[in-house]
């Protein structure tokens, strides 16, 4: 399998082949587990939502069409998922509300080893953008947590470039308001 291109993988798993889906769910697992995790924020939910989504691959395979990028399809699936989650009562029930005593915490530390900060910010960002809508979740994650392009945002949740980015910077400034609340200095627009 792994001698031949993805596009005649993709096409032999279209035909039926198990053996190409297999290598279709190794190759991309570990990314739809990220995204997932990111939306979640929970090992078990977030591994539902990737066994969801492969199986809305599986059924949905013959609709594929190779002119979108089967990364971008399955971005497409997996954030469905997730907001399917998110909608549901226990994404609701799971939904967190902002610990503001863990961002205090947090604002306060005075260690010098930046990856420690780094990973303490990206927690302090991920529980916020819990807070947000879960249209404003999808945006900011795909856009500022995964590093997608407004274009692939754009197909992935199919609105339009002026939502995206309208979405996004509501997100970022909800974000960015309540980091700057608890740390002295304020945070630079850059870094969100």
């Amino acid at each position: 399998m792994q001698s031949l291109p993805e596009p005649e993988i993709i096409l032999l798993a279209q035909r039926g082949d198990t053996r190409a889906f297999r290598w279709l769910v190794e190759r991309y697992q570990g990314f739809a587990y990220s995204l997932a995790f990111r939306f979640t924020r929970e090992a078990g939910s977030a591994e539902d939502i990737v066994q969801e989504s492969f199986i809305r691959v599986w059924k949905n395979l013959s609709r594929y069409r190779a002119e979108v990028k089967f990364s971008t399809w399955l971005y497409t699936i997996v954030t469905n998922c997730c907001l399917d989650y998110l909608r549901s009562r226990q994404g609701r029930s799971r939904r967190h509300t902002v610990d503001e005593q863990h961002l205090r915490v947090i604002a306060s530390t005075q260690d010098t080893d930046s990856e420690v900060n780094r990973q303490e910010l990206m927690a302090a960002v991920l529980q916020l953008a819990d807070a947000l809508s879960p249209r404003q979740r999808a945006v900011f994650i795909l856009r500022d947590l995964e590093g997608l392009s407004a274009e692939e945002v754009c197909d992935i949740l199919s609105m339009s470039t002026g939502n995206v980015k309208s979405t996004l910077h509501h997100a970022r400034s909800f974000i960015r308001s309540k980091l700057m609340h608890y740390y002295r200095e304020p945070i630079k627009k850059e870094e969100l």
